[in-house]
């Protein structure tokens, strides 16, 4: 496995890749890795820099997905979110194709390995308020403005 490490607006940013692909981001890492980056990681490096620099609004670097298939279901779906736009847990619920599984759609939501690729941060409670975030609410706060304000 390849880790990788760079500065970001919300601290260090760390990728992690097997195979030329991406496995894991971690937007606020404590670690710092400095491993020889390969393809995967130099395009979703730029790709990240990019977003932050409100010059790019998705994502498409190389990425290998794990997890069940409802995850995987969820994650689609997700990855399915316009920026600028939040949809609710019970929006998203639906269209993963299973309209009961509101929580779940939330445990999938807390255990996303790829974030900003597939953005759980766009995803908020019903009544509007912000919801939970693994980066914690003031980054996810933080993404939601730089999309708003990028508009």
């Amino acid at each position: 496995m390849i880790k990788y490490s760079f500065s970001t607006k919300l601290g260090n940013t760390t990728l992690y890749s097997e195979d030329n692909k991406i496995i894991k981001i971690n937007l606020d890492s404590d670690d710092f890795f400095d491993d020889i980056p390969n393809q995967a990681i130099i395009i979703a490096k730029k790709q990240i820099l990019e977003y932050f620099d409100n010059k790019r609004t998705y994502f498409d670097f190389p990425y290998l997905l794990e997890g069940s298939d409802f995850s995987k279901f969820v994650l689609g779906a997700m990855k399915k979110i316009p920026y600028n736009e939040t949809w609710s847990y019970s929006r998203l619920a639906k269209a993963s194709g299973n309209e009961k599984a509101i929580r779940a759609v939330g445990t999938v939501c807390k255990n996303n390995s790829l974030p900003l690729l597939f953005p759980c941060h766009r995803v908020i409670k019903k009544n509007g308020d912000i919801g939970q975030f693994n980066g914690g609410v003031k980054m996810k706060e933080y993404l939601l403005n730089l999309e708003r304000d990028n508009n």
